[in-house]
């Protein structure tokens, strides 16, 4: 899903909470769009900001719907836009790249008197704290 231009129709702050402020983002390919946000980015009615819709996957997360502080929650305000609305925003706001293959090396400490015993037991430990590894040999 992408990060797409609304316009702020109303602002709220939520009770309870003195940093965080509730809103309906709307556009007239999306309707309208109900986000608690925190006070980072502190918008006026009127204003345009990129919303990154349910399912948008941006760096670190992934845009769920939820409740905070007992109220709905469908999307994510991503900052102040100079954008017709409905425009789609995701290359600006680096969102729904495409996956692509990553070589990830992890390294483990472990005490062992010979290379061969340390990448068995590096195996072991990364196996047993939840780590998917591929063997290789052992390197001293």
């Amino acid at each position: 899903m992408p990060v797409i231009a609304m316009r702020v129709s109303s602002a709220e702050p939520v009770e309870g909470a003195e940093n965080l402020r509730y809103y309906t983002f709307e556009s007239p390919g999306q309707g309208a769009l109900h986000i608690v946000a925190n006070t980072t980015n502190v918008y006026q009615v009127g204003d345009v900001a990129g919303v990154a819709l349910v399912g948008t996957r941006l760096p670190g997360l992934e845009i769920k719907p939820r409740k905070v502080f007992g109220l709905p929650s469908a999307g994510m305000a991503c900052g102040p836009v100079d954008a017709p609305l409905d425009t789609d925003l995701s290359e600006q706001f680096d969102a729904d790249r495409p996956e692509r293959p990553w070589t990830v090396t992890i390294q483990v400490t472990v005490d062992a008197a010979y290379a061969e015993d340390a990448g068995a037991l590096a195996l072991k430990k990364a196996r047993s704290e939840g780590t998917v590894v591929e063997a290789a040999p052992a390197q001293g």
